[in-house]
């Protein structure tokens, strides 16, 4: 699956067969795919990625430039998700994945970065539009850049700001799905992502609208599609339906964010609609 241009999302299954890229054909400067291969195999394996070897286990991420000499050699069968990431998308070379790949597991992205993986290969088939696949594009290739970075120089601010950029990335997407609860407030969403609402309002500094503003913008987005997709929905329930309390508070910020009633937009929108 193309996630984004230059990100692919694999799955691999086969078995005790070794995949070697050798010596003789190692190109330093190529233009091929950094490969992230999360392992899925039965039994343990054997990996050799520019001279250093370590066991192939279930679980375990491994990074690997296809321009080094490799080795993925599974015992049994090979089961395997991967992510494949343009190397001018990753913004990388050959010296920094060796390195980011011989000391991967302490980096402290690590954890993060393989739960993500996963959660990304199981929940793959519901990334049904190009913006949903670009948005899991955006965060993987975020939480990939930061491991890469920390595990190759142990860069602590390269970590942090790839943790704060996908948790950013979650509350949008919390916010998306949830706006329209009518009790949604900080306190919430904050709960939801396991961080203190002072945190919450931290990371939110970044964002050009503030968190209420946010929410409200997102509420008001679900009542126009609501006000056109049932026409015949009255507009206290379009209200209730978008979040809002009560019929009266949902027309005012209506008409303020968009300069008429919802009754007049709505007819407004089907008359072009329909010439």
């Amino acid at each position: 699956m193309e996630l984004d241009q230059g990100v692919l999302l694999t799955s691999t299954t086969g078995g005790g067969l070794a995949h070697r890229r050798a010596s003789e054909y190692r190109r330093g400067n190529g233009t091929e795919r950094i490969l992230f291969l999360l392992f899925d195999g039965e039994q343990p394996g054997h990996y050799e990625h520019d001279g250093v070897s370590r066991p192939l286990r279930r679980g375990d991420l491994y990074v690997t430039d296809p321009n080094a000499v490799f080795t993925i050699r599974p015992s049994l069968t090979c089961n395997a998700s991967i992510v494949q990431v343009d190397r001018s998308v990753l913004e990388t070379n050959t010296e920094t994945i060796r390195l980011a790949d011989h000391r991967l597991a302490s980096s402290p992205l690590y954890g993060l970065v393989r739960d993500h993986l996963v959660s990304l290969a199981r929940n793959a088939p519901l990334l049904t539009s190009p913006g949903d696949r670009a948005s899991a594009a955006e965060a993987t290739v975020a939480l990939l850049k930061g491991l890469v970075a920390s595990a190759a120089r142990d860069d602590g601010a390269a970590s942090r700001t790839a943790v704060q950029d996908h948790l950013l990335d979650r509350i949008r997407r919390f916010l998306r799905m949830h706006a329209v609860d009518q009790d949604l407030g900080p306190g919430d969403i904050a709960a939801a992502h396991a961080i203190s609402v002072r945190k919450l309002f931290q990371l939110w500094q970044s964002e050009p609208l503030s968190l209420s503003e946010t929410i409200m913008q997102l509420r008001l987005e679900a009542a126009q599609r609501l006000l056109i997709a049932q026409p015949h929905l009255t507009i206290a329930a379009v209200a209730r339906a978008s979040g809002f309390v009560d019929a009266s508070h949902f027309s005012r910020r209506f008409r303020r964010a968009l300069g008429c009633s919802p009754t007049d937009w709505r007819v407004q929108h089907h008359g072009r609609s329909r010439s």
